[in-house]
Formats: structure tokens, C-alpha cells, sequence
């Protein structure tokens, strides 16, 4: 009986968090209503407050959760068998892959930056995305030891480049789709995206 407890509870706490993530994402913090979360999550709006004890925290814990998913690809990724120029090409992919599987990820880091970073700040989210950065640097380090990359590029320059270029493709999507006037966000366009971005950046980064 109470690994049935355990088990209904871990349940009910992943279906508010998947029902408050498509809330937030879509409406920010200020914008959504707990109300809206328990009927989406088909739960009573007491076992919200039980769970996170405010809006506020069940926000947070939403944070925690897009970026913890992220991370763990991440690392996977960069732990894989390979040289450091094929890391560095999976990397690119895996980014480009993530947001377009996850777009409420977008949203919620978009909703985040207009916010300043009021929760993001509250949050340890740094020790969350440390294991990665650390990957990438030693990744990027080893490179240049061993030939494969230029010894002058700013190792910090190239990751931060990295996340803002994939970043960016699907923040600007709507607005960029106007102005070139093409569907920017499906598959064919985003695989060219992907080719252009990692041949940019390795074209850059090799002796």
C-alpha cells in the first residue's frame, strides 16, 4: 500500500509539472492560474499548494526541470565516443534537436529574460548547466592540444556563440519566418540550419 502511495504521488507531482510547464510556457508566471494547472492536470488545486506550497515555487520547480532535461542530453552527448570536432558538430545538433522537441523551453527562457532572471536567481540553475560548460571548455581545451583546433579562439567566446546561435533560431522562428518568407521551424530548413551553423563554427574553430 505504500509503494502505491509513493508511486501515485510521484505520478500526480510529474502531471502537474508537465500541466504547469505548457502554462507558464504559454502564459508566463504573472499570466497563469493555478486553477488552470489543476484542471489541465486533472487534480485538486489543494494537491498543487501540497506539493510546492506556492505558484511561485511550482514556477521554479518548472525552471529546474526544462533545464535539468537539457543537461542530461547534454552530458550524454558530450561523454559519447569521438574526437573533439565531432563533440563539438553532436553538440550543435543536439541543441538545434532539444528546442525544436521542446519549445516550451523557449518560452520559458524568454519569459525568464524579460523577468531579468528574478527566479533564475533564486535558483542553483548554475550547478544544473556547470557539468556542461565544464564539458564543452575541456572538450574545446583538448582540441587545441591536440591539433584539431586553433589555439587563439576565445574557448568562452565559442560556447557562449554555440548556445546563442541555436537559441536564437527558434526565439526570432515567427518574426525571421515573416522576413525571409519560409517556414522556418520544419525539418528541412531546420537540418540546413544545422548543417550551416556546425560548418560556420568548425570552419572557424580548425587550423
Amino acid at each position: 500500500m505504500r509503494k502505491k502511495r509513493i508511486k501515485d504521488s510521484k505520478k500526480s507531482r510529474e502531471d502537474i509539472l508537465r500541466a504547469a510547464e505548457e502554462e507558464f510556457s504559454d502564459k508566463g508566471l504573472y499570466g497563469t492560474r493555478v486553477d488552470e494547472i489543476a484542471k489541465k492536470a486533472n487534480i485538486n488545486k489543494r494537491m498543487i499548494y501540497e506539493y510546492f506550497g506556492s505558484k511561485e515555487n511550482l514556477y521554479k520547480a518548472v525552471l529546474v526541470e526544462v533545464y535539468s532535461r537539457l543537461s542530461q542530453i547534454e552530458i550524454e552527448s558530450l561523454k559519447n565516443e569521438g574526437s573533439c570536432t565531432q563533440k563539438i558538430r553532436n553538440i550543435i545538433e543536439v541543441y538545434f534537436k532539444f528546442i525544436r522537441d521542446n519549445p516550451s523551453f523557449v518560452n520559458m527562457v524568454l519569459w525568464e529574460n524579460l523577468n531579468k532572471a528574478r527566479y533564475f536567481n533564486e535558483l542553483d540553475i548554475k550547478a544544473i548547466k556547470d557539468p556542461t560548460i565544464t564539458l564543452l571548455r575541456r572538450i574545446i581545451e583538448e582540441g587545441k592540444q591536440n591539433g584539431s583546433f586553433r589555439v587563439d579562439i576565445d574557448t568562452d567566446q565559442i560556447i557562449f556563440s554555440i548556445l546563442t546561435f541555436t537559441f536564437s533560431y527558434y526565439s526570432n522562428r515567427y518574426t525571421m519566418s515573416a522576413l525571409m518568407r519560409k517556414k522556418l521551424d520544419d525539418d528541412k530548413n531546420i537540418q540546413s540550419r544545422i548543417g550551416y551553423v556546425t560548418d560556420m563554427f568548425l570552419k572557424y574553430m580548425s587550423v
